[in-house]
């Protein structure tokens, strides 16, 4: 494995195999354990002070979201974020988000409208200020707090997961110009439709809205690696 955390890094709190999938998924789409590295379990055992069972459970489980690739002959090795994998992960969310916005529609309430209101303007007046790393944060609550009416957890810590790798590839490659003019364009319409209780446009906005954004980070990547 090129890659390893420093000896500098907080303890994991516990000897689980969640706690170190947990770990080992944040030094990934950190960046700290680099694309294409071999995840060697003794190394990864000796490092975390633990046996190699957790080790291996936790590759497993990160084998399933996407990020570990286990092979026969070489073992596991942390998976390349190329086109193609990025591609994948956003017709997932669209599909999904989709699919959760057409389902809590219905359920709207006339103070979550007020919440997403005051979320969004929030969100204006960062993208105002220039402010890259607030807007990721409130941009996450806006979308969790009309998924979340559902209450499908499984589907939300899908979500949760995909996150977390796009934050990271956001905070590298940025928005293409007047990307974050649209957001809140899209975002606003959104609200409007939901207000209205109006499933299918809520849905096909908000699924149009993933599709533009993986449409963003496709071509943001391929501009930073021309």
């Amino acid at each position: 494995m090129e890659t390893l955390p420093t000896e500098t890094d907080p303890p994991m709190g516990g000897t689980t195999y969640q706690r170190v999938r947990d770990r080992i998924r944040r030094d990934i789409i950190s960046g700290r354990i680099a694309p294409g590295s071999r995840l060697k379990i003794a190394d990864l055992a000796l490092l975390y002070g633990l046996s190699q069972m957790p080790v291996r459970e936790a590759l497993q489980q990160l084998q399933g979201e996407g990020l570990v690739t286990l092979s026969p002959n070489r073992g596991a090795s942390v998976r390349r974020m190329d086109a193609r994998f990025i591609r994948n992960l956003f017709d997932i969310r669209e599909a999904l988000e989709g699919f959760l916005t057409f389902q809590a529609a219905p359920c709207v309430t006339a103070d979550l409208i007020d919440r997403l209101r005051a979320i969004q303007r929030r969100y204006d007046a960062l993208v105002t200020a220039d402010d890259r790393l607030a807007l990721e944060s409130v941009n996450r609550e806006f979308h969790e707090a009309i998924l979340g009416v559902t209450g499908n957890a499984e589907a939300m810590r899908l979500l949760d997961q995909h996150t977390a790798i796009i934050g990271v590839l956001r905070s590298r490659h940025g928005y293409a110009p007047g990307r974050l003019a649209i957001i809140q364009q899209e975002h606003w319409s959104l609200i409007e439709a939901l207000e209205r209780r109006d499933a299918a446009a809520a849905q096909a906005i908000h699924a149009l809205h993933v599709r533009r954004a993986g449409d963003d980070m496709l071509a943001m990547m391929q501009k930073d690696q021309a």
